[in-house]
């Protein structure tokens, strides 16, 4: 690191940039070297893709010049350009957006101070990084990012990029320079043309350049074909003489690195490697700095350095030298060899250097690898809320492990950031340790900013360790409001007592509280909103992540709780994604194995917990897997024993599920006055906790032991009641997975109403569906759009084979079982079963050219006469996506439906099936899909009507009696529309239009369609 000093400039006195320090650094566009290769194609190239695209990925192996490119790319362009080198430091996303915004604001004033006055207003991390990008609007700055791979492993970084990097406006760029292969989510698939990409072929050096380039090492001797040849190219292998190596080209990449790296510091005088060993911990090295380090001859050193060829960047002035990140990580490992007493005095005054440029976070880790916990502490102390502040919770766990050893109590400021901490990260021990080794005395007063916010999570904490009445304790010292609301409703969901008001959210970004309120109205039921969490602070959006995955799961919008979860799969918080949310999602789309696979690493999660609530959540899951999945009793029976034997009935919560699954199990062992039992028990409480997520699951099996028993009355209730809590609250998509364990229940209760258009009978036409729910999470790199002309894209370019039959083909295997077909299935569907040698020939043909236009990968693979292609995650037929979202929407309910149904029918709107196709196959297939979309535009049409949105509903009914005039449930759907207009002769004139189309059929009017017509004549 290079000379610094905290950012802090006269008169600013915006909240989040006071106490902002900044190594300036890191800021600074390297300097190119006065004798570097100058390679125009390689600057044409990054040019050509900054005009293309708003961001530019420049990923290759470390060594590979990339660096230097962009910098020689840039430097000369009519544009401002901003420059950040990272250095790990910032691995947390608040830093990280500290020096965006301290890095773009040199060139665009009016970015001063926009991100980090959001930070302190506790804005979502994401919206301030957006905030700041749209912040860059006329500017035509190009913003690059260097060492991207330094933070890459934090995900909460990446998507602090992510957000920056979809809202940059037109004609702005963002460059990431990167070892490793970054992936931003710069929002739509339709945007993925924002992103361009230069790649490590690009960086390789040709034969002229590397020609060009031993010149300037004094090294015409050698051939330069030779030396690409064994270096592949690689430019630091090619500067510093990796082709010398005898067998180097078939060398590992690693290998030859330190090779390079190793011959270059041997050559060296042991004072001029001493120096570079204990500078190493500076990204960049100064005289001053060096000297801070113990090198007092440090300006001679750095002299006599800078007429050796080293792989290193030197200021233009010669005062600073920058070492390349491959000799550096050498000299870091090389300066870990040292002897401890060496490597302490090194890091000690590293620390102090650190302090004395107002870099405390950096310097309180330095401080904690010499075992100074003391110096540490007092550093952390200053520290540690403006960390939490902007959420970078995992190093601030770090430290607090750290300095746990401390003795003494924790002021009240570091005990509330303690509790954030450990809120966040699903960390209840360590509330719960500050209670048994301090009591209470560390937690806020009264009269203080934190007291009730503290007192809150105090109760969370307990609450998650069993110790219920402690936490009462700590509740009624809350004053009236909304707080001691949360609090009481959270102490409700393990006393079965009633609750209070549910509270409302805050009207501004508040924190945790609002997070924990959001997991509340989740195990409540009141899922309104939860799916959006891009309305909410970042307590909701980061880290109510799995909530507002549970909620959009719970809703029936799998597709997009897939989507959410996809990124998030990956990480280790929060808990309850892979505990629960991870198991009920994969166990929803058929995926045993992942789902197995869930509970397994959500145990693993929970075990760092101390979590009580959470062991039981993640065994009463793994029950329900048993019972749903292979309706396997006896495995699910014991799982069940254990949460008992765990104390599940100690909460409200747990009793409940316990009771479901209890409920089901025994239905399914015929054990059925057991069964009603535990189950009118569970639903008694949950009625009385207002408690509606699991209600209609529970109230399905209720009715069903009910009936067994023979109580049909309450039977029929019960039913009644499971739809009317799914329709109120949005889970229709959970009351379907209840009825698909006992479909008769809906079978009974459709025969209870009158009208084939009740929401039983849509309840029952769902179920009896034959097409599975699947979900489309990014688009395949094949793509057969199959209404209106076929049109062929294989990453995202348009491709067109030379036969037609080859599209046809590729038709028939996407929408073939497993995608599998015989040779004798496709001459029978495609060639009139011909199954001669012309026949033979022409498959052939179609499969050549087929394989002609696909790459590798996505080509139809043969195993004998039987012909596979690849997955949906890999391709996809247009007609086959519509269909999947027509079987979703039967899942979701209101709006959310209908939205999914016109995505679906939008979709068709192209064209009739493969319409430039002919053939049997192709016929049957436009019959099916015809029939699956005008029942599609009926369900929109039933959705619009009941929404009032009676001229969407009237459109949509006039074009399925347009294409199908024999459907009764248009005709009354039309009806009602007519008399939802206030028109009697229009219902009249209806009814006998309706009258007249029976009668083409030869069948009389229905009485359904006659009771309704003259109900509505009354």
């Amino acid at each position: 690191m290079g000379d610094s000093a905290p950012d802090r400039p006269s008169g600013s006195k915006g909240p989040g940039r006071q106490h902002r320090a900044i190594i300036r650094r890191k800021l600074a566009m390297p300097e190119p070297a006065k004798d570097i290769v100058v390679r125009e194609r390689l600057s044409q190239r990054l040019r050509g893709l900054l005009d293309r695209h708003t961001v530019v990925n420049v990923f290759a192996t470390a060594g590979a010049g990339k660096t230097t490119a962009v910098a020689l790319a840039v430097r000369d362009l009519d544009r401002p350009v901003a420059w950040l080198s990272l250095d790990g430091t910032e691995q947390a996303a608040g830093r990280l957006l500290v020096y965006l915004e301290a890095a773009v604001e040199g060139a665009v004033p009016c970015a001063a101070d926009v991100a980090s006055d959001a930070l302190s207003s506790s804005l979502h991390i994401g919206e301030a990084a957006g905030l700041l990008a749209e912040t860059l609007q006329g500017s035509r700055l190009i913003l690059v990012c260097d060492n991207v791979e330094r933070i890459a492993p934090d995900e909460t970084c990446i998507a602090v990029l992510s957000f920056f990097a979809r809202y940059l406006p037109p004609g702005v760029n963002l460059v990431l320079i990167s070892r490793v292969d970054v992936s931003l989510d710069t929002g739509s698939t339709s945007e993925r043309d924002r992103v361009g990409e230069l790649v490590e072929s690009d960086l390789s050096f040709d034969a002229q350049e590397a020609a060009a380039a031993l010149r300037t090492v004094g090294r015409v001797d050698v051939s330069p074909v030779q030396a690409v040849a064994a270096t592949g190219g690689w430019v630091t292998g090619v500067l510093f003489e990796g082709w010398c190596h005898t067998s180097s080209h078939t060398m590992d990449p690693d290998l030859l690195r330190s090779y390079v790296a190793a011959n270059v510091f041997n050559s060296l005088s042991p004072t001029e490697r001493t120096f570079l060993l204990h500078t190493s911990l500076l990204e960049e090295v100064s005289v001053g700095g060096a000297r801070a380090l113990g090198q007092e001859n440090a300006a001679q050193v750095m002299a006599d350095l800078r007429a050796r060829h080293l792989p290193v960047t030197w200021s233009s002035d010669g005062s600073r030298m920058a070492p390349h990140p491959v000799f550096r990580d050498f000299l870091l490992e090389a300066l870990g060899r040292e002897d401890a007493k060496t490597i302490s005095a090194v890091r000690r005054r590293h620390a102090e250097l650190l302090i004395a440029r107002g870099e405390h976070e950096e310097a309180i880790d330095e401080l904690l690898l010499l075992g100074d916990l003391e110096a540490a502490g007092r550093l952390a102390a200053v520290a540690l809320p403006s960390l939490v502040a902007r959420m970078d919770f995992a190093p601030a766990a770090r430290w607090l492990d750290a300095l746990g050893a401390l003795a003494g109590t924790p002021p009240p400021e570091i005990g509330s950031v303690i509790l954030r901490v450990a809120f966040a990260l699903e960390q209840c021990d360590r509330g719960v340790e500050l209670v048994d080794r301090h009591g209470y005395d560390w937690l806020p007063k009264p009269e203080t900013p934190d007291f009730e916010e503290a007192h809150v999570l105090a109760c969370w904490c307990l609450w998650h360790h069993g110790r219920i009445e402690e936490a009462r304790s700590i509740a009624d010292q809350l004053p009236p409001g909304r707080n001691r609301h949360i609090a009481f409703t959270l102490i409700a969901m393990a006393t079965g007592e009633e609750p209070p008001p549910f509270p409302e959210y805050s009207t501004t970004p508040s924190g945790p509280l609002d997070g924990l309120l959001m997991r509340l109205a989740f195990l409540r039921g009141r899922l309104e909103g939860l799916d959006d969490p891009g309305s909410f602070d970042p307590w909701r959006t980061i880290l109510g992540g799995p909530w507002a995955v549970a909620a959009l799961r719970a809703t029936g919008r799998l597709d997009a709780a897939m989507a959410m979860f996809e990124p998030r799969r990956g990480s280790s918080q929060p808990v309850w994604l892979h505990a629960v949310d991870a198991v009920d999602l994969m166990l929803d789309l058929g995926r045993g194995d992942e789902a197995c696979a869930s509970i397994q690493r959500g145990r693993e999660l929970i075990s760092a917990t101390g979590s009580q609530v959470y062991k039981n959540m993640s065994l009463l899951v793994e029950a329900k897997l048993w019972l749903r999945l292979e309706g396997d009793t006896q495995r699910a029976d014991g799982v069940l024993a254990e949460a008992a034997a765990n104390g599940s009935s100690a909460y409200t919560l747990t009793r409940e599920t316990w009771q479901m699954w209890s409920g089901l199990s025994m239905l399914l062992q015929n054990r059925d006055a057991e069964a009603h039992d535990y189950l009118a028990e569970c639903l008694r409480s949950m009625q009385k906790g207002d408690r509606h997520l699991d209600l209609p699951t529970a109230a399905v099996y209720l009715a069903e032991a009910q009936w067994r028993l023979g109580l049909e009355d309450e039977s029929d209730a019960t039913a009644d009641l499971a739809m009317v809590s799914a329709s109120a609250h949005g889970t229709q998509h959970l009351l379907l997975t209840a009825l698909a364990d006992v479909p008769s229940v809906a079978a009974r209760a459709a025969d209870t109403k009158s009208s084939r258009m009740s929401p039983w009978h849509e309840i029952l036409a769902v179920l009896s569906g034959q097409h599975p729910v699947r979900v489309h999470v990014s688009t395949p790199r094949l793509v057969l759009e199959e209404f209106g002309e076929p049109a062929l894209m294989v990453d995202g370019n348009l491709t067109q084979p030379r036969l037609t039959k080859s599209v046809e083909l590729l038709s028939y295997l996407l929408w073939a079982p497993d995608r599998r077909a015989t040779r004798e299935e496709l001459l029978g569907a495609l060639f009139g079963g011909r199954n001669d040698a012309a026949g033979r020939s022409y498959l052939r043909q179609a499969l050549y050219r087929l394989r002609e236009v696909l790459p590798d990968g996505l080509d139809p693979a043969q195993d004998g006469d039987v012909f596979q292609l690849v997955g949906p995650a890999l391709a996809m037929g247009s007609a086959q996506q519509a269909v999947d979202l027509v079987a979703q929407a039967g899942r979701q309910d209101g709006e959310i439906r209908l939205q999914t149904l016109s995505r679906a029918l939008s979709s068709a709107e192209r064209g009739p099936y493969l319409a430039t196709v002919s053939g049997e196959w192709v016929a049957e297939r436009r019959i099916v899909l015809s029939e699956t979309f005008l029942a599609a535009r009926v369900d929109a049409a039933r959705l619009a009507y009941r929404m009032n949105r009676y001229r969407e509903a009237k459109e949509l009914v006039d074009r399925v009696l347009r294409e199908d005039p024999y459907r009764e449930q248009a005709w009354q759907l039309a009806i009602r529309l007519a008399h939802a207009s206030g028109s009697d002769d229009a219902v009249l004139a209806l009814y006998q239009r309706y009258v007249a189309r029976m009668r083409d059929l030869g069948v009389p009017p229905s009485d359904e369609v006659r009771r309704l017509v003259m109900q509505l004549r009354r």
